[in-house]
């Protein structure tokens, strides 16, 4: 039962940090808030590994999964997410991009040549269809509300990016983490791999004045980082046991 409770906490925080996001960012743009909760992130994540499980930079080959894991996710898959939900709204954003489990179960058996069980297909199924459901919801709500404005089809294509990304994401997750690395310092090199690459692109691009927001929407980006924080070791947690 562990694994299970392991990925409900994962998906509460993960849930619990689009919401804050959702609710406090005004005039903060999506290349900030990337920023700023995966900043927050680094530091907690890797202040968390330095401290209580001491890794062995030596063995920085076998990290190699997790970097790869970084640069779609949160690095494609949160700014994906962040975009639509600025332009097409959490309540459609969200469900489509939790179509993710099923991406993962299809790249397992294709790439990592996993057998598909019933529970599995039948699990994936579900997961696609309350999200489809969930997700139609939205649109005809904001139709009748007349707050779909026309041509915003074309950013569907951002939610299901973001779903691409964090299917494929958790396939090099659940590869790197049978190698033996711990939860924790698996989240924190998960995190530095975005974060790195988002700094570079803003120090690239001369960006860096870009980088604000209001006092009230660091509250709340802060507490969204504290929680995406947390998420990714619920998630190495129930890959490492549910093998």
């Amino acid at each position: 039962m562990m694994p299970i409770v392991w990925s409900l906490l994962s998906a509460i925080l993960f849930a619990g940090t689009f919401l804050l996001v959702k609710i406090g960012r005004r005039t903060a743009s999506t290349l900030s808030t990337l920023w700023i909760t995966l900043s927050i992130n680094v530091v907690i994540l890797c202040s968390w590994s330095l401290v209580w499980q001491q890794p062995s930079f030596g063995d920085w080959w076998s990290w190699r999964f997790f970097i790869l894991a970084g640069l779609f996710a949160p690095l494609l898959g949160r700014l994906f997410q962040f975009i639509g939900m600025a332009r097409l709204g959490a309540n459609i954003t969200t469900p489509i991009t939790l179509t993710h489990p099923l991406v993962t179960v299809i790249i397992a058996v294709v790439v990592l040549d996993e057998s598909v069980t019933l529970p599995k297909l039948a699990g994936g199924m579900l997961v696609l269809v309350g999200s489809l459901i969930v997700g139609a919801q939205g649109v005809l709500s904001r139709c009748a509300a007349s707050t779909l404005v026309p041509g915003s089809g074309r950013y569907l294509l951002f939610p299901v990016g973001a779903s691409l990304a964090y299917g494929i994401s958790i396939v090099f997750r659940k590869t790197g983490i049978e190698l033996g690395t711990d939860p924790i310092t698996a989240s924190a090199v998960t995190t530095l791999s975005s974060w790195a690459l988002v700094t570079l692109y803003v120090l690239a691009r001369r960006q860096a004045s870009s980088i604000r927001c209001t006092k009230d929407e660091a509250c709340y980006l802060g507490a969204a980082g504290v929680l995406s924080s947390l998420g990714p070791v619920f998630l190495y947690l129930a890959l490492q046991q549910g093998i």
